[in-house]
């Protein structure tokens, strides 16, 4: 017999490799399918019901921390988005999410969407909450409004961290939209994204890339928030899209906390306002010590007077200048957007 055939001495188990989608792990492998979905059943009999859950929280629920357990999030006949009545609580270290069937850009995720409302009862004050270490999220949207509702009120879509816990390190966002949709005051001026924990040395080693943050009706005070007084550490920005509706020059796209160090590096970044009547000030605003310099790397803005200001504030590639006035082309100026500023 051909040794390399013998599946005992090699362990090759082919319904295993059908059950996990090829993936190498020493956790297991989960699936999230809509019971309403016309192929639910025949998805169960192919991967096997103990493998199977009909919500995102139920196959969170059934991981084991620290397991690289993963997690395989299906499309939705008709791409109907999944209401929550409550957050995502993603409380185990090391969970891999994943929508199957997303496309590496923003934008696609029709039947990969979560979403939930301000007016929902049991929505806690974000719609998915980060407390595990080394997680990662990828191929999906979260979406909904942001204000006051009966238990209370929701004040960010994507929240990672507490004041008190700073437990999600590593923190990888991909392939993903966050945004927030409310048009109005009450709600829409609420953080769409955010990054919070004042413990030693912050939470160190987020990472965001090809990703759409953002609210295209209103402005989000900030959109993105680095939150605490001791980090985030090291933060990383790539090839991520970050919208807003300014309705003051003082709105900005992100904020820095007080303890942030290391460094904050945005590469490959579009930041786009879509009021031309108000321009925001800044794109970044916050701390940016001598302890925590901020770089953007081959970014872009529309309608923002500058990317950043103050001492620790870099930008590459930029044209010639002074202190005061360098002429930076990464910002669009109307019809005469190939002229540097």
């Amino acid at each position: 017999m051909d040794p390399f055939r013998n599946l005992n001495q090699y362990k090759i188990d082919p319904l295993g490799e059908i059950r996990n989608a090829g993936i190498v792990t020493n956790g297991k492998v989960l699936w999230v399918k809509s019971a309403a979905d016309s192929d639910y059943r025949t998805l169960g009999d192919t991967v096997g019901y103990s493998n199977y859950r009909d919500t995102l929280q139920g196959a969170i629920d059934a991981t084991v921390t620290d397991r690289n357990d993963y997690i395989l999030v299906t499309a939705t006949d008709g791409g109907t988005a999944r209401v929550l009545g409550t957050a995502v609580d993603v409380n185990k270290n090391r969970v891999h999410i994943l929508g199957v069937g997303a496309k590496p850009v923003p934008q696609t995720h029709a039947g990969l969407t979560f979403q939930g409302y301000a007016v929902a009862s049991g929505n806690d004050t974000e719609l998915m909450f980060v407390s595990g270490a080394g997680v990662e999220i990828g191929g999906i949207r979260v979406v909904g409004t942001s204000g006051t509702h009966a238990s209370g009120t929701v004040t960010a879509t994507l929240r990672a961290g507490t004041a008190s816990s700073g437990t999600p390190h590593d923190l990888y966002l991909h392939d993903m939209q966050i945004e927030n949709t409310n048009a109005t005051a009450a709600g829409g001026t609420a953080v769409i994204f955010e990054v919070t924990g004042d413990v030693a040395g912050g939470i160190q080693g987020l990472l965001v890339e090809r990703a759409w943050i953002g609210n295209t009706s209103f402005a989000a005070t900030p959109v993105v928030r680095l939150a605490g007084t001791a980090g985030p550490t090291r933060p990383v920005f790539r090839d991520t899209t970050i919208v807003t509706n300014a309705q003051a020059t003082t709105d900005a796209f992100i904020t820095g906390g007080t303890g942030a160090t290391g460094y904050v590096l945005f590469k490959d970044c579009e930041f786009i306002n879509l009021n031309q009547g108000t321009l925001n000030a800044s794109v970044y605003s916050g701390a940016a010590s001598n302890l925590n310099p901020v770089l953007f790397k081959n970014c872009g803005a529309v309608n923002v007077t500058q990317v950043g200001s103050g001492a620790n504030m870099f930008k590459t590639p930029v044209a010639s200048g002074t202190s005061t006035a360098i002429r930076d082309y990464g910002i669009a100026v109307g019809s005469a957007s190939l002229i540097p500023v």
